[in-house]
């Protein structure tokens, strides 16, 4: 299924120095929180779509004496 990708306006309130760096450093804390402890399944998806990928790929040549034209 393709996602539709939609773009919502963001509005972000004026931060200090320090507490733009502090969110910046909560958020990276979080993401790789959130990598780690989906690290598998994440793995799967992407070997999944790069083997779907690969599969449907026009430029798959059944014959090594295929042109690859």
């Amino acid at each position: 299924m393709k996602r539709a990708t939609v773009i919502l306006p963001l509005l972000l309130p004026r931060l200090s120095d320090p507490a733009a760096a502090q969110l910046i450093e909560v958020l990276r804390a979080l993401l790789a929180a959130i990598e780690h402890h989906y690290a598998a399944q994440i793995q799967r998806y992407r070997k999944r779509q790069r083997e779907i990928q690969r599969d449907h790929s026009p430029l798959k040549s059944n014959s090594p004496f295929d042109p690859p034209f």
